[in-house]
């Protein structure tokens, strides 16, 4: 009788594995691009700059990015590290977007906002990474954008 028992344990844990193996097929969210960007706040001790990144998710089912760690440059100069606002959920197969808040120091970014003040457009890069899963199961992906965007006063 224990050994019907044990190859039955052994039977559902193997099935249980086979099922969650489908699973490994996750694909990877598409970047579609940067879908607006604004100044929301600017004052000489803070200054918050908010990017929504536009994406698809190719995938049949829902995720949620719990965390984000990214570096943001401007024209190749770091200016900030980000984060972002709130947990955000990804719909299955569908466009969303991904809103990210960069807070940086104005006075340290002055000359450079001087030099590219006529400038409508600046390279945005953001590299980092960001957690992502469901139900408690996360993975670290990395993140690396590089676009011309334009910029909204």
């Amino acid at each position: 009788m224990k050994t019907h028992l044990l190859y039955l344990c052994v039977a559902v844990i193997a099935f249980v594995m086979l099922q969650s193996a489908g699973c490994n097929n996750v694909k990877e969210l598409e970047y579609k691009g940067v879908k607006k960007t604004k100044l929301q706040t600017l004052n000489l001790s803070n200054a918050q700059l908010l990017v929504e990144l536009e994406y698809f998710n190719p995938n049949n089912f829902g995720l949620d990015v719990k965390e984000t760690n990214l570096k943001i440059y401007l024209n190749d100069k770091f200016i900030a590290v980000a984060d972002q606002p709130t947990k955000t959920q990804i719909p299955k197969s569908a466009l969303f977007t991904f809103p990210v808040v960069a807070h940086f120091d104005p006075l340290k970014v002055l000359g450079f906002a001087v030099k590219n003040l006529l400038s409508k457009t600046v390279k945005l890069t953001l590299q980092g990474s960001a957690k992502i899963g469901k139900q408690g199961v996360y993975i670290k992906v990395p993140v690396d954008i590089s676009e011309n965007i334009e910029v909204e006063f």
